[in-house]
């Protein structure tokens, strides 16, 4: 991971100006797979592997966001029929739907990010995406109602 081919991609397809920049790990559970959200035990751990985001308020109420490793760009509202197309725009959206949920006045948002943790082998890349979601949520544009 890169932090600067991160910044120069989010430059490339937003307004040229550059935002905050954030890393996460994914992780590996070496026990309770899938046990967590039925109340068994869990044992996680990170990994060496990780997502870097870049991701700045864009004064609207539109999430723009750029995936480098898939090559793919969305642009979707924050309310409910907005939902993009797109199944990994889906947990950014998620994330935001359910701060609005909670009383957070999410406000629109650009983002690039990548990653070097294996999509699809149960190494938390998805996780690793909604904690740079909240990240913004929390840090810059939401305010609780």
């Amino acid at each position: 991971m890169d932090i600067e081919y991160v910044r120069s991609r989010f430059i490339k397809h937003f307004d040229g100006t550059t935002g905050s920049v954030y890393a996460s790990p994914g992780r590996i559970n070496l026990i309770g797979e899938h046990t967590d959200y039925n109340g068994g035990f869990v044992f996680p751990g990170a990994v060496d592997k990780g997502m870097i985001a870049e991701i700045k308020p864009n004064g609207t109420n539109k999430v723009r966001a750029y995936s480098i490793d898939l090559k793919d760009y969305v642009e979707f509202g924050l309310n409910e029929e907005d939902a993009p197309k797109a199944s990994w725009a889906r947990y950014i959206f998620g994330v935001c739907r359910e701060m609005i949920k909670r009383g957070v006045d999410v406000k629109g948002f650009d983002t690039a990010f990548a990653g070097d943790v294996p999509l699809g082998a149960g190494m938390s890349s998805s996780a690793a995406l909604k904690v740079h979601t909240l990240s913004l949520s929390t840090n810059f544009s939401a305010t609780t109602k």
